[in-house]
């Protein structure tokens, strides 16, 4: 069970050049929560999934971990990156076979004590032990997006961000993903989704954030984008 967290953002503002892509932007998230971050093209989803990373650095940003007093990005950078983990619509794979980027992973967790028994675990997790000798560079889509998953789970992060994880896989790998997914979530971790394909993420979800306008509007105020699927559920089920 990941420990529990409740990250909360705000005053985040972002622009490249003259080109303001989020502005005075709040944003939150909590263990066992799945967030489903949906926008245009081009409305800063990516940039702020990096921002919550700690990989871009916002023009400002005030930050607070479990209710504590808020800080700026830059001082809280360090514990973003160790409570985050990002993973890019095309994981990237390490040279050598699928075990070794595992390994890899293994090695990064110090409170890891058998490193071999806990990468023999996250393959039978992953669905790829009859792979785990096989080049990572030779893997379908789908088989590189549960090597990440994988990686990911033998990090333990706090919080996952995806870039929309299921795009272009088949439905076999797909489907397998999603179950992947539910573990992160069930066990605590906090989850935020990007993705322009919504309904394949109705039931993960707990909340549907729509960001437009460089802003998400806040769930009580006026033209508010925000979604609560879990009283959406309870009131068509009464």
């Amino acid at each position: 069970m990941i420990d529990a967290l409740q990250l909360n953002l705000s005053r985040l503002s972002k622009k490249y050049g003259r080109n303001v892509v989020l502005d005075n932007l709040k944003f939150d998230i909590a263990s066992h929560e799945c967030v489903l971050l949906t926008g245009e093209n081009g409305a800063g989803k990516t940039t702020l999934l990096r921002i919550i990373s700690g990989l871009e650095k916002p023009e400002h940003c005030e930050i607070s971990f479990n209710a504590a007093p808020a800080g700026s990005w830059r001082k809280l950078r360090k514990r973003l990156l160790k409570s985050v983990m990002y993973l890019h619509q095309q994981p990237y794979m390490l040279s050598g076979s699928l075990r070794r980027n595992l390994e890899y992973a293994a090695r990064l967790n110090a409170a890891i004590v058998d490193q071999e028994s806990s990468v023999d675990r996250a393959l039978e997790w992953a669905g790829l032990e009859a792979l785990q000798f096989q080049s990572a560079a030779s893997l379908s889509g789908g088989q590189k997006q549960r090597v990440a998953l994988a990686r990911a789970r033998l990090r333990d992060p706090q919080i996952l961000l995806l870039d929309e994880p299921t795009a272009n896989l088949d439905s076999e790998s797909r489907e397998r993903t999603m179950q992947m997914l539910y573990e992160f979530r069930d066990t605590g971790t906090a989850i935020v989704i990007v993705s322009h394909d919504p309904e394949v993420f109705s039931d993960l979800t707990t909340r549907r954030i729509h960001l437009h306008d460089r802003q998400t509007s806040p769930a009580d105020g006026p033209g508010s984008e925000v979604i609560d699927l879990d009283k959406v559920r309870q009131s068509q089920q009464q």
